[in-house]
């Protein structure tokens, strides 16, 4: 075994994770108390508790992160065992609340700086999360190297008070776009029109779709994004897909440098108007609200759905297992020409969801971020990306392939296998589309990836801008009822329970609540990044 001190650059394959920024050792500045050592693996198991959502596709093939894989390994490696703690799928929010109320934290929560309401900042203020900078400098070199070599993600990590309210996931390198718009092949050539590019054409296919298959689904939006923020829960697909065409983004987006929220603005009648005809054409889901992701998966496995918004592949999957052929289309704009600036998109530090905090009741904080360090290491990065070398990947040519058990597996399908054998989720180096089993087996996922990417940009995206505690109570404050009553509204505009004559009604009513102060919350929030 290394002792933790060694330089993270020359001995970045042993496992281990420097105690101090001086590298030696455990040796401290005089005057302050000296870092323990940590040296993995330890001579004695340490058990630490982790609240983290369980991933759907994952539950098919274990009963929990510990039977993936990685995290087998992992636990030889470094001899610390997670005891995972997973809240009810649909309830992550409700029983966050509950864990928080309840004063008993676990020593690690995943996903915790976007669940806490106000932030990181506010959670740390709050005597929850703990602020990480000084541990990371101390016990996580390679994370540290990584963040150093990439000022973006260093700037993305820290909040504008320069705290570290998590470790989060960095990208390797620019990721692909991987979510929009897919359609079967065979009922597109039945129609006899092209790929959609506008919106007026989707329309046109969809309602050619609907006149072939009278008791299909011409288009389904995936269950994807945070409760509360997906189509069946407000009407708008998450990464933008539909909405961007009219101008705007699903939430909060950028025009040029200023915030502003896509449901408040005077252009989000002209898209619930589409939505509304699309809605009563039955061009889209009737039961939307209602449907979950095996309601979605068992609708498009049985035939019935046309088209798909979603991760392709998740839609790969879905269509593959029928033997059904699937084209990708563009991101919709309004007209021919123009141009789209809202997509789905990775942040270098991203996902948020997957970014771990560490509490303030972590009896062992050094061993927690030193383990969380293991995996930016580079036996940590093929580790989550590739899993174990000789039976889930081999090298060849000087790159990691993986096997067939992980691509040819009939017992575990791809959206399965990259938790059973790799880990998708949880702070690592990300490869990103490069180390998807399902992107990899069909080439052209991966040129449809690199074509959304190519095609629609990201000027409208928001920046992962981060709140002061103060900001984000007074935030959370007013969304926490402002969603609330969008979320209600949109559904029955879409479904045609509240005519379109009230939007004005709607959008005088956002302004009382405070919709504006909103704003200017986040516009300062902005501006704070881009002066970092």
């Amino acid at each position: 075994m290394l002792a933790l001190g060694m330089v993270a650059t020359s001995f970045a394959g042993c496992g281990t994770a420097a105690p101090s920024s001086a590298g030696t050792s455990g040796q401290g500045t005089p005057g302050e108390e000296s870092p323990k050592e940590i040296v993995f693996p330890l001579e004695e198991k340490v058990t630490l508790t982790m609240w983290a959502q369980f991933d759907l596709n994952a539950s098919k093939v274990m009963s929990d992160y510990n039977g993936s894989r990685t995290f087998e390994e992992l636990e030889k490696l470094t001899n610390v065992h997670i005891e995972f703690i997973a809240p009810a799928q649909g309830q992550q929010q409700e029983q966050f609340n509950l864990m928080l109320a309840s004063r008993e934290y676990p020593d690690m929560v995943m996903g915790g700086v976007q669940w806490y309401q106000g932030g990181g900042d506010k959670a740390i203020e709050d005597g929850v999360f703990m602020d990480l900078t000084d541990l990371v400098d101390k016990y996580a070199p390679n994370y540290t190297a990584v963040l150093e070599a990439n000022p973006e993600a260093m700037k993305e990590v820290k909040s504008d008070t320069g705290k570290m309210a998590a470790v989060y996931p960095i990208m390797k390198e620019d990721n692909l776009c991987w979510h929009g718009p897919v359609l079967r092949k065979d009922w597109l050539e039945e129609t006899g029109l092209d790929v959609p590019q506008t919106i007026a054409e989707w329309e046109e296919v969809l309602t050619a779709m609907k006149e072939n298959h009278p008791d299909a689904v011409p288009l389904v939006f995936d269950y994807a994004g945070l409760p509360n923020v997906r189509f069946k829960d407000n009407g708008t697909d998450t990464y933008g897909v539909f909405i961007s065409a009219f101008g705007i983004g699903p939430n909060l987006y950028r025009d040029g440098e200023t915030v502003k929220f896509g449901p408040a603005d005077e252009k989000f009648e002209a898209y619930l108007e589409v939505m509304n005809r699309w809605y009563e054409k039955g061009l889209i889901d009737k039961d939307f609200p209602a449907r979950d992701r095996d309601g979605i998966s068992s609708l498009i496995a049985s035939g019935q759905a046309g088209c798909i918004v979603a991760s392709i592949d998740y839609a790969n999957t879905l269509f593959s297992s029928q033997g059904i052929e699937f084209v990708a289309a563009p991101y919709p704009v309004m007209n021919e020409g123009d141009t789209c600036e809202y997509r789905a998109n990775d942040w270098w530090a991203s996902p948020t969801g997957n970014a771990v905090s560490v509490t303030t009741q972590c009896e062992n904080p050094e061993i927690a971020v030193a383990w969380l360090d293991y995996a930016f290491s580079k036996e940590g990065e093929m580790l989550y990306n590739f899993g174990v070398e000789g039976e889930t990947y081999t090298m060849e040519d000087g790159q990691p392939v993986f096997t067939d058990l992980v691509m040819n597996n009939p017992d575990v399908p791809l959206e399965s296998a990259i938790f059973k054998y790799k880990m998708h989720n949880f702070p690592h180096l990300r490869w990103g589309a490069k180390s998807n089993p399902s992107t990899l087996r069909n080439e052209s996922i991966l040129e449809y990836k690199q074509a959304w990417t190519d095609q629609a940009g990201v000027d409208m995206v928001m920046l992962p801008v981060s709140l002061t505690a103060d900001e984000a109570k007074e935030y959370s404050k007013i969304m926490s009822a402002i969603d609330v009553y969008r979320n209600e509204m949109t559904l029955k505009f879409i479904m045609g329970i509240e005519p379109l004559e009230n939007f004005d009604s709607y959008l005088e009513q956002l302004d009382k609540m405070g919709i504006n102060d909103a704003l200017a919350i986040q516009q300062a929030a902005l501006d704070r990044f881009n002066a970092r």
